[in-house]
């Protein structure tokens, strides 16, 4: 299936790729300008940021006595103050990253791919206008997927620190028990959960009937739908890895402000030009699981009637 062309059926993965890779070439400068409308700014907000509370000078800091050999604990002393505003700084970051920046990108990459799938027109602003029309449900999936997350991870640590320090040596039997089993059931979440915010979308369903949705799209396809999202993160990994590469040759250069400019410039073209093509991938996947489930062919076709 190309996308855009009418014809709605199940892929193969190579098949789903492909049609990824089409729809982003076709369509790049449209998805590089959704992405770009809150990347940039957020580019912009963390060289600021970085700036004001002096991080840049702090991270040019320890990078320097970093490269001297491990840290030692009076050196650590000394930044105390400093890598507390620094961790801080970048928690701050993060939030803003996973609950405002990624879920406004997701959807309306996903309302846009959506358009393009379906031959409907696909613009910019278009798609934005989906977004901000349900811009709380939006938010809503994207704050309890990092809840889940912390919650997950709590537990996690949680049970490490029963296993390793209360139980002694019987806790070892425990740990070796503990880690397989976190990290199947993050995969578990993750993939289950994975069209949540695309099903906000092009469903107009709210955060927790999506999480439910989606939950219940995935079943039954749940290792199908991980290993799709693995390949695609290991290519999409390789290709930002290349374009990190090949600009941090030049981000090794000048004084702290312009290394600081030419690493946020780095991330952002990696942000800009290769987060895109996940995004399309999991539009596409979800259609092909509605196809693959619910005979979404037929009724599109006889939607078109």
């Amino acid at each position: 299936m190309l996308p855009g062309s009418g014809r709605f059926r199940a892929q193969g993965v190579g098949q789903l790729l492909d049609a990824a890779f089409t729809l982003y070439r076709r369509n790049l400068g449209m998805i590089l300008a959704i992405t770009a409308v809150v990347q940039v700014p957020l580019a912009v907000f963390t060289f600021l940021v970085y700036q004001f509370t002096g991080i840049a000078s702090t991270s040019d800091r320890i990078q320097q006595l970093s490269a001297r050999g491990v840290l030692t604990p009076q050196q650590i002393s000394d930044l105390g103050s400093s890598l507390i505003t620094l961790f801080a700084v970048a928690f701050v970051l993060v939030l803003v990253q996973f609950l405002v920046v990624q879920p406004i990108a997701t959807a309306a990459m996903t309302r846009a791919v959506g358009d393009v799938y379906l031959d409907r027109a696909a613009t910019v602003g278009g798609a934005y206008r989906a977004v901000a029309s349900r811009i709380g449900a939006v938010v809503g999936v994207s704050a309890l997927l990092f809840l889940t997350g912390i919650g997950i991870f709590a537990v996690f640590f949680g049970l490490l620190f029963v296993s390793a320090f209360a139980l002694g040596q019987s806790g070892l039997a425990l740990l070796i028990l503990i880690v397989p089993a976190v990290i199947v059931a993050f995969i578990l979440v993750y993939t289950r959960w994975l069209f949540a915010a695309p099903i906000v979308i092009l469903e107009q369903k709210g955060a927790v009937d999506a999480l439910r949705r989606s939950w219940s799209l995935v079943r039954g396809s749940t290792l199908r739908v991980f290993g799709i999202t693995l390949l695609v993160g290991l290519i999409t990994g390789i290709l930002g890895g290349i374009i990190v590469g090949i600009l941090s040759v030049v981000t090794q250069f000048g004084d702290v402000t312009l290394r600081l400019i030419l690493n946020q410039f780095a991330a952002l073209v990696v942000a800009v030009l290769i987060q895109p093509i996940s995004f399309i991938v999991v539009v596409l996947l979800y259609y092909d699981l509605r196809i693959r489930r619910e005979a979404f062919d037929i009724e599109m076709l006889a939607a078109g009637l």
